[in-house]
């Protein structure tokens, strides 16, 4: 037996013959009686979706012409019906006119018979289509449990990345994470250290999706657990490295962004790996200067050396940390939003704090383009010193 011609449960596949001539669906039950189907009649298209409100079917067969509602308007009103099922429909005609078959494609059909029906022709056709419909509901099954899966992954995903910064008393930490799919590659995460100092990290790993997510946790965990061992940042950044050199693939790699806070002296110091430019607000000067140091992404080569520089935070001051998603986005005129714009930004809201920062950053970039449209994780941090 052909299982396509059952569902899942082992039921036999129900059909909907849908033809104002009683001759005709006595033929289309008889020709298909053989297949171990469920055939229900309807004598035209008003009727036909009656019972469509009440029952499924699997594959649905209609003439053209009938009274009241004919095929192509039947077409027309049972594609529109909400549902992600996919229900095969073939029309039935008695025209060779190729406009007419034009006609019931782009309204939906997927297939054609011509009256007068030839027997084995329409169990080929049928058997095609349920062959096609079981492969559908098979690949629809498998993607509904690859989303409960994503569910779950997105789920960890937003507990290991921090929303909540209200454990670092100084500085002030605010921060958004926006992936593009359920799961992303961007992240960011604080620490206390052991001697008073906070770390702090915002990070990118090329790609997007489970790829990007699966080793986004890896080098999360990776800095966590050596985060309290370094009071470099430099040295850090050549550890993690040299961890997660076996774990990439070849065409993967991270960028990364890592300083140490010392709040009783008010010295930051940091490195940078490849990542983009942090912008640092001097408040006395009121001017805004990128922080960067030499050193190659993360995962590139088993032995790479990071610079580490430093500068002193004084009150007032913040620093932006973010992931390339924001200065790439681009509006309808294909203008990328860019450092210069972002910088413009953090020197004009410099009174702003917290939450409301985040939130008039993300109306800002909102007010050049359509956050919906992106094509990259968005994630930053803002610091407050």
């Amino acid at each position: 037996m052909n299982t396509s011609l059952h569902n899942k449960n082992n039921q036999p596949r129900r059909i909907l013959v849908i033809d104002d001539s009683k001759l005709n669906r006595a033929i289309v039950k008889k020709t298909l009686g053989g297949l171990d189907l469920d055939i229900t009649e309807a004598g035209d298209g008003l009727e036909a979706l009656h019972i469509l409100e009440e029952e499924n079917f699997d594959l649905i067969l209609v003439d053209i012409i009938m009274p009241n509602l004919d095929g192509y308007g039947f077409i027309q009103k049972f594609k529109n019906q909400p549902g992600d099922e996919f229900v095969p429909v073939i029309l039935m005609t008695g025209s060779e006119d190729l406009n007419s078959k034009i006609k019931g494609l782009n309204i939906g059909a997927d297939d054609f018979l011509l009256k007068p029906l030839n027997e084995k022709e329409l169990t080929a056709r049928v058997k095609s289509l349920l062959r096609l419909k079981s492969a559908h509901d098979e690949l629809y099954e498998k993607n509904m449990l690859i989303k409960r899966e994503l569910d779950i992954a997105k789920k960890v995903q937003q507990f290991i990345i921090p929303t909540d910064f209200s454990f670092i008393p100084e500085p002030k930490v605010s921060g958004v994470y926006l992936p593009i799919e359920d799961i992303g590659g961007d992240y960011f995460d604080c620490y206390r250290l052991h001697d008073g100092t906070v770390g702090i990290l915002i990070a990118d790993v090329t790609g997007h999706g489970i790829p990007a997510a699966m080793v986004m946790t890896m080098s999360k965990m990776i800095f966590s657990i050596y985060a309290s061992e370094f009071s470099s940042t430099s040295m850090l950044l050549a550890k993690v490295n040299k961890e997660m050199r076996g774990l990439l693939l070849d065409n993967q790699y991270i960028t990364a962004f890592y300083c140490i806070y010392n709040p009783a002296t008010g010295e930051l110091r940091f490195t940078n790996a490849g990542h983009s430019r942090p912008l640092f607000y001097r408040k006395s000067a009121g001017k805004v200067m990128a922080l960067d140091t030499e050193g190659l992404f993360i995962g590139i080569m088993d032995s790479t050396t990071y610079e580490e520089k430093k500068i002193v935070a004084e009150p007032g001051d913040s620093l932006f940390l973010y992931t390339d998603g924001i200065t790439e986005i681009r509006n309808s005129d294909n203008e990328e939003f860019g450092e210069k714009r972002l910088a413009r930004f953090v020197r004009n809201n410099c009174d702003i704090s917290g939450n409301d920062y985040c939130t008039a950053l993300l109306d800002e970039i909102g007010a050049f383009t359509t956050l919906e449209n992106r094509s990259d994780d968005i994630a930053f941090l803002n610091v407050e010193f």
